[in-house]
């Protein structure tokens, strides 16, 4: 069966509800991060999960809803204004003591936020980030896409470019720098990124390095190597090159099959690629006689919404998807040779390898 995300939802309640797991969710719907679900996403419900009858709690207190879906600010200890004290109706209403509803963020309140990730299975931080606030039933809007990664350029006094820009739009959002987002690497971003590291209990250097990348929450990673001896196909379109590899070149029948796809920004500019839904890859598997036998995006729903990933000069992205070698009727394959192809949504742009199961 299929259940339609509802504002609220978790996949941690959605299991409660359907007498199931979060593990078989993600397996079933191939959800990479568990903590990310979008109102009006389609899911697949295992056949025998029944719906649970709903517990008998006291009515929890109204809570206003919000006019419109937000961008659900992040919001920490310190924090000030509408956002904190929505965020402690919301605590409120759920049984929660976040102290008074005053719109500063104090301990009460961070302790309240904690409670609410523990509950949820999310990462207790303490900070109110985008999956806190869908924990809390708030409807979102991603002020950056979800799962996006980014290479992290070590930056100083003297440097210019995107990757400032972006270091600069990261610290205003955090109230932290108020100067323009020039992409000149300045004086006053250099306080600003000073200011952020001590606040953060890092080394104040002033230089941005990869913890202070990560303190920003973005995931760093550099350009990977492929393993020795696996299949490895590249293409280079529209600026990226694309690095196509399997984590081996012969599999045992029944074997999970890894497949990566590495997409690096070769340009001297910043590069946008647009995605119609959360959609990022296809993949398909062809047997000896050309047919294709599996297709990754068969029996799957995805987001429907426009998500634009930037990669800067010299940067990387990472993308595993994995094929349990069965075809599109969910019937292991025979053994044999067979090309996989992935196709970026974005350029458009193919690369094939082959493999063979025995």
């Amino acid at each position: 069966m299929q259940y339609v995300v509802q504002t609220g939802d978790t996949l941690y309640t959605i299991a409660q509800k359907f007498n199931t797991t979060v593990d078989v969710l993600t397996r079933l719907n191939n959800i990479s991060d568990p903590n990310v679900i979008y109102v009006g996403q389609v899911l697949t419900i295992p056949e025998d999960g029944v719906p649970s009858p709903p517990p008998s709690v006291p009515t929890p207190p109204t809570v206003p809803s919000p006019p419109a879906a937000s961008t659900c600010p992040e919001l920490r200890i310190g924090s000030r204004g509408p956002a904190v004290r929505r965020l402690q109706e919301l605590l409120q209403a759920r049984g929660f003591e976040p102290g008074l509803l005053d719109g500063v963020f104090g301990i009460r309140t961070q302790t309240s936020v904690r409670s609410v990730q523990r509950q949820n299975n999310l990462p207790v931080t303490g900070i109110v980030d985008v999956a806190t606030w869908r924990a809390l039933g708030e409807t979102c809007i991603d002020v950056t896409p979800p799962s996006q990664e980014y290479h992290c350029p070590v930056l100083r006094v003297g440097n210019t470019g995107p990757a400032v820009r972006f270091l600069q739009t990261l610290l205003r959002r955090r109230g932290i720098y108020r100067g323009e987002i020039d992409g000149i690497f300045g004086s006053r971003t250099q306080q600003a990124v000073r200011e952020f590291q001590r606040r953060q209990g890092l080394m104040v250097t002033g230089v941005v390095n990869v913890a202070t990348w990560e303190a920003l929450g973005v995931k760093c990673i550099s350009e990977p190597r492929p393993p020795v001896d696996s299949p490895v196909s590249t293409r280079v379109g529209r600026g990226i090159r694309h690095i196509f590899y399997t984590d081996k070149r012969v599999y045992s029948r029944g074997e999970r099959i890894k497949m990566s796809l590495i997409k690096t920004n070769i340009t001297d500019s910043e590069i946008d690629l647009r995605y119609r839904t959360s959609q990022i890859v296809e993949i398909t598997a062809a047997n000896s006689s050309g047919n294709i036998v599996w297709r990754y995006s068969t029996n799957q729903n995805f987001a429907q919404f426009t998500r634009i990933i930037t990669i800067f000069p010299g940067g990387t992205q990472l993308i595993n998807e994995y094929w349990d070698q069965r075809n599109d009727a969910g019937r292991q394959v025979l053994p044999g040779n067979y090309t996989l192809t992935i196709t970026n949504l974005a350029t458009n742009v193919s690369v094939s390898v082959q493999i063979q199961i025995r």
